[in-house]
């Protein structure tokens, strides 16, 4: 018995003295990569979150040809916690909030998720919360993903859900703030391009998470941060953008919006971290629109970092809600 009490005791300081040089080591990362240590213990839980359902499996394949050929159901918690509802159902078009008027603030999100992705749990809780700071109503497009449908669908449907919004609900342009995170910010940027040269009213602010701006990832800084990036593989990210852009070339603006004509645009601004695949071309897109848009980096996060609870995300919540309100 007292060897046995001895191993065990054993056991318990081999176990202290691991967790003691973990958290040493983890407070070490944190001050010389300048971040939080609660974003390198995400970062590391997040490594494993998609990379399961890798589309170019051929199960994987089929599952997500078969969903996205489909109609979106609202899930029961989302609908029943979260107070979203059909605008349009016909359309796949959710609002939250009983009426949307024109005397308040409309949130119109397009959300992420590679444009194979229907929305996350996460994405749901974001929105909601920010929409309930700023008083705002939310419409959200359930636009159509790869590989079932392509660019052109997408942002057809998003263009037509933007001018039913202003022609039917009667909501001015100038409360409408467009929101959009990963492939949802790039396709945002499509969708007040493609406004823009049709001379429909563009919404007063785009706010964007990590867009997915250049779906040709020819980036030559990007292969520097991928293995940097919990979140996000390049070559999934390469197959996912090829459906996407269907028959479309890669660089046409309505697939990469980094491609299209800048000027013009209604105020943008881009929340991105060091560690995002997509961060060099979030800095390219601000550069060569020269106006209008603002990057706010965050040193050593991932992609769409505000989502998860960390000290980094609280503060770009914060930003986020000063954008809003100052509207």
């Amino acid at each position: 018995m007292n060897f046995l009490g001895d191993e065990i005791v054993s056991m318990k300081k081999v176990l202290l003295t691991t967790l003691a040089a973990s958290a040493a080591y983890l407070k070490y990362q944190s001050v010389r990569q300048k971040r939080s240590v609660q974003s390198l213990m995400v970062e590391q839980g997040l490594k494993s979150f998609l990379h399961g359902r890798d589309p170019r499996k051929a199960l994987n394949f089929a599952r997500f040809n078969h969903v996205n050929s489909g109609t979106y159901s609202i899930p029961n918690k989302v609908q029943n916690y979260l107070d979203f509802k059909w605008l349009d159902i016909e359309m796949q078009v959710l609002k939250r909030d009983s009426i949307v008027t024109p005397e308040k603030k409309v949130i119109f999100y397009l959300h992420g998720g590679s444009y194979w992705y229907q929305p996350f749990d996460l994405q749901y809780r974001f929105i909601a919360r920010l929409a309930d700071r700023v008083g705002a109503s939310v419409v959200m497009p359930i636009y159509p993903k790869a590989p079932a449908h392509d660019a052109n669908d997408a942002l057809s449907m998003v263009m037509k859900s933007y001018q039913e919004l202003l022609a039917t609900n009667g909501v001015e342009a100038e409360n409408i703030i467009l929101f959009g995170d990963s492939a949802g910010g790039g396709l945002a940027v499509s969708l007040v391009e493609q406004l823009r040269n049709a001379q429909i009213d563009l919404p007063k602010q785009v706010i964007l998470l990590s867009p997915w701006l250049d779906v040709s990832l020819e980036n030559s800084e990007i292969k520097k941060i991928a293995k940097k990036d919990p979140l996000l593989k390049l070559e999934e990210l390469r197959f996912e953008g090829e459906y996407y852009a269907g028959s479309e070339s890669l660089k046409n603006p309505i697939v990469s919006p980094i491609y299209g004509d800048l000027a013009d645009l209604p105020p943008i601004t881009i929340f991105g971290g060091t560690n995002d695949i997509l961060y060099p071309d979030m800095k390219l897109f601000t550069e060569k629109a020269k106006q209008n848009v603002r990057l706010i980096t965050y040193e050593g996060m991932f992609h769409v970092f505000p989502f998860f609870p960390l000290p980094e995300s609280k503060r770009a919540y914060e930003q986020i809600l000063d954008i809003i309100v100052s509207l």
